[in-house]
């Protein structure tokens, strides 16, 4: 295999545009780097801004979901203490004494009906 075939002249000429771009870098940083630094300070204090901005209406939401639930709990224990509480009974359908006899009358009534059929 040739030392200098199509995908190793790829990668080598990929390293020394990499080099070149680095070394570049390096030499313009000190005139760049505090121009860079200047534009970007108002974008920080705009994002930091937005930041805290973000967290009050964050603190906010969840002071009145806090507030919400609080409520209901507070309403649902005062029905509670002021209603006795009544078992509840399940009475028959039709006058059908058990469970099996309420499922062959709702069946049998949707098979008059036509649910289920094909």
């Amino acid at each position: 295999m040739p030392l200098f075939d199509s995908n190793n002249q790829k990668i080598f000429l990929g390293f020394l545009a990499g080099a070149a771009t680095g070394a570049l870098a390096t030499k313009l940083a000190p005139n760049v780097a505090p121009k860079l630094a200047l534009a970007a300070k108002p974008a920080m204090k705009q994002m930091i801004k937005a930041a805290l901005m973000g967290a009050e209406a964050g603190r906010e939401f969840l002071a009145h979901a806090k507030q919400a639930l609080e409520d209901a709990t507070a309403e649902a224990s005062a029905e509670l203490k002021t209603e006795p509480a009544e078992p509840s009974v399940v009475k028959p359908v039709n006058g059908s004494s058990t469970v099996s006899d309420t499922a062959s009358e709702f069946a049998a009534a949707m098979s008059r009906k036509g649910v289920g059929s094909a």
